[in-house]
């Protein structure tokens, strides 16, 4: 496991969220992706954010000033 950054992407309803910068483990191997509990929780928290304001097709978030 490689511990990086990733860009993450969700598909919501009114359009897609891309979230750069995300703190990542990702497996050499396979390329599997794993965040952990935090992190994953704060993904949640920026999307449940933005997207209630998503104004266009797609969004784009960096992860480390959305957390700061």
């Amino acid at each position: 496991m490689d511990k990086t950054t990733v860009t993450y992407t969700e598909d919501i309803e009114q359009g897609v969220i891309v979230i750069r910068h995300v703190p990542a483990h990702v497996c050499t191997e396979c390329g599997n992706t794993w965040y952990s509990g935090t992190i994953a929780a704060q993904l949640e928290k920026i999307i449940d954010q933005f997207a209630s304001s998503v104004g266009t097709e797609v969004s784009v978030i960096n992860f480390e000033k959305s957390v700061a």
